[in-house]
């Protein structure tokens, strides 16, 4: 028995089928075939029910998976707290958020690789829910995402915050003083889809006064919703740190709005057990490359 066979074991029951172990570990589906027999012979035991289409976990399968997930655990300590980070390999999943990806998310991918220069980075993009439910079914290792509750069985690390405010393009004439909900019932509302904590943030700010409109155009990209923006298509709740320089060339107007545009928490999320392996190592270093404020402003 050895590590390969246990990881193989643990990434088979994960996935429900040889193959897509086989693509998940970069190994053809005959290794990772002679990987269980191998074990299964040393054991003396059939871990697997192959009778079905998705492959099955046997009683002893179970009953393995419970030390499998251990020894990998503890390997993967030695790896990370006794050896050097040249001494770590294999693939990081990590899925983060659009403002992460269109801010710091160079600097801390070169910090991994000058750190850890044998991991390899598989990268998602996508939108808070998603990423919620792609860490809940363990697809990837590691999270940065806005957030302000999280399951008791995940590991978060605050990032810093980044202040929101409501803009208008050029073409958009909205009066030069406080601007309330109210004000927007004739402009057409630009969002992040509805699996977004944006989408949820700009409902939440809607609805402080009761008064929500009901034309919100809804789009995944948060860099396209700023192009209609400046368009003159609607308006938006954009993260002034990203569009300073179109403020500044009055491409974007912030308004001064009541309530203020809201302060967003991102977090670094990972498994609660994988406190001690590459996704704590990792969290740390998004948390020196974040380029987003420890305190409000």
């Amino acid at each position: 028995m050895n590590i390969k066979q246990l990881e193989t074991f643990l990434e088979i029951a994960r996935c429900g089928s040889f193959t897509a172990a086989a693509d998940r570990l970069n190994a053809t589906p005959s290794t990772i075939s002679a990987r269980i027999q191998e074990l299964e012979q040393d054991l003396g035991v059939s871990l697997f029910d192959r009778s079905q289409r998705r492959v099955r976990l046997t009683a002893k399968g179970r009953e393995l998976l419970v030390y499998a997930e251990r020894a990998i655990t503890a390997c993967g300590e030695i790896r990370t707290r006794v050896g050097s980070g040249d001494a770590l390999s294999g693939l990081v999943r990590l899925g983060v958020a659009e403002m992460v990806a269109v801010t710091w998310l160079p600097r801390f991918v070169d910090a991994i690789h000058r750190a850890y220069p044998r991991l390899t980075l598989e990268l998602q993009v996508a939108l808070t829910a998603d990423l919620q439910t792609l860490m809940a079914n363990g697809e990837i290792d590691l999270a940065l995402m806005p957030g302000t509750r999280f399951d008791t069985h995940l590991a978060t690390r605050s990032l810093g915050r980044v202040r929101f405010a409501w803009m208008v393009g050029r073409a958009l004439d909205l009066p030069d003083r406080m601007i309330e909900p109210a004000d927007f019932r004739a402009i057409r509302i630009l969002s992040l889809g509805k699996n977004s904590f944006h989408h949820r943030t700009v409902e939440h700010w809607l609805a402080e006064r009761g008064d929500a409109p009901r034309v919100v155009d809804l789009c995944n990209s948060m860099g396209a919703v700023a192009s209609l923006t400046q368009a003159g298509v609607g308006v938006s709740l954009l993260p002034v740190q990203c569009y300073r320089s179109e403020i500044t060339s009055g491409a974007l107007r912030v308004l001064a709005t009541c309530p203020e545009g809201p302060l967003v928490e991102f977090h670094a999320v990972y498994a609660a057990d994988a406190a001690t392996s590459i996704p704590s190592l990792l969290t740390d270093l998004a948390a020196a490359a974040s380029t987003f404020a420890d305190t409000p402003g």
